[in-house]
């Protein structure tokens, strides 16, 4: 059954020019001695070896992704390959676990979204990973507006699709993908809260924290 997914590959930090992201504080900014405010901490990188049910918890259900998405059938436990790239079906260096859930738009599964997380042994071994999930089209390729992660990407209309956004995250040892085909007209702006929801829902985990973070809350900062 063909699907459209949004991964989340996830992999022990292990190499320091690959970790860079962690946790971000619910906690207002500081302010300095002259009362200007003063930037937050870079978030964590994931480096746990989280556990199948928090990679599962991290998935964005019915309510939290953008508007006209509602879980199509349920949240997975992702099978090795599919945290490789679409053409290969071996099993990517240093994979641990997964977790997938796939998405229908406005009841139908003509035009579907879907989200894959993905946890691996190392920092490098999720880089690998990382890089052969994006691909090779970089024309199409373009950094996020609000970076996310470690190394983050979005693909505008891959391949021979049409009206189509994959985005593609990096955040330690743990990768995210989203795809969403058609229905976008070609805005990258919904994957990119789900991409960016996802990765603070794993931070959130991390932390010892319930998962609490949507879609909705990053468009919303998005516009601010």
């Amino acid at each position: 059954m063909s699907r459209v997914r949004v991964a989340v590959t996830a992999a022990l930090v292990g190499m320091a020019a690959l970790t860079a992201c962690s946790s971000s504080s619910d906690k207002p900014d500081p302010t300095s001695d002259d009362g200007k405010p003063v930037s937050s901490p870079a978030p964590k990188p994931i480096t746990n070896s989280l556990s199948q049910a928090h990679l599962t918890q991290a998935l964005l259900g019915d309510g939290e992704v953008p508007p006209g998405y509602t879980v199509h059938g349920s949240k997975s436990t992702t099978e090795g390959q599919y945290c490789n790239e679409a053409d290969d079906d071996s099993i990517p260096k240093g994979w641990v676990r997964g977790s997938d859930v796939d998405y229908e738009y406005n009841g139908s599964t003509v035009n579907m979204a879907s989200l894959d997380i993905c946890l691996f042994d190392t920092a490098e071994d999720a880089h690998s990973a990382y890089v052969a999930w994006k691909g090779h089209e970089t024309k199409r390729q373009q950094k996020p507006k609000r970076p996310v992660g470690d190394e983050n990407t979005l693909v505008i209309n891959p391949g021979a699709s049409d009206d189509s956004v994959y985005g593609y995250v990096r955040s330690g040892r743990v990768n995210i993908r989203v795809q969403i085909d058609g229905a976008t007209g070609g805005d990258p702006s919904g994957a990119q809260a789900m991409l960016s929801a996802t990765l603070k829902r794993l931070q959130q985990l991390q932390d010892g924290k319930p998962a609490t973070v949507t879609a909705a809350d990053e468009q919303a900062g998005a516009r601010q």
